[in-house]
C-alpha cells in the first residue's frame, strides 16, 4: 500500500491504528479486509461513540435539571488513601 490510500485517503499508520482499535490488525495484515472497510468501519466506530456521548450527555441534563428527583442518585463508595509519610512513626512502632 502506498502512503496514502487513493480511495479512503488514510495513511498506513492511520490504518494500523484503527485496525488495532477494532481488534482487526490481524485480519488487516493478512489481507481479508482492505484499508477503506477499516477505514469505514473505524468511522462508524467513532460516530457511534460520539452519538452514544451526547446521547449521554442529554440523559445526564435531563436528570440533574431542578424538577431531579433524589431517589434516582447513583452513589458510589470511594476509597480515600492516606498519604505515606515516610519520616512518620506512628506511638505504636516506637515500643
Amino acid at each position: 500500500m502506498p502512503d496514502k490510500c487513493t480511495n479512503c485517503g488514510r495513511t498506513n499508520s492511520q490504518i494500523v491504528a484503527d485496525a488495532k482499535t477494532l481488534g482487526l490488525l490481524q485480519e488487516f495484515e493478512c489481507g481479508l479486509y482492505s484499508c477503506c472497510q477499516i477505514s469505514e468501519w473505524a468511522d462508524e466506530q467513532c460516530q457511534a461513540w460520539f452519538e452514544a456521548l451526547m446521547q449521554d450527555d442529554i440523559d445526564l441534563d435531563a436528570t440533574t435539571g431542578p424538577e431531579a428527583d433524589e431517589r434516582d442518585a447513583i452513589f458510589v463508595p470511594v476509597r480515600l488513601r492516606r498519604q505515606h509519610v515516610p519520616w512518620y512513626r506512628s506511638p505504636e512502632d516506637l515500643r
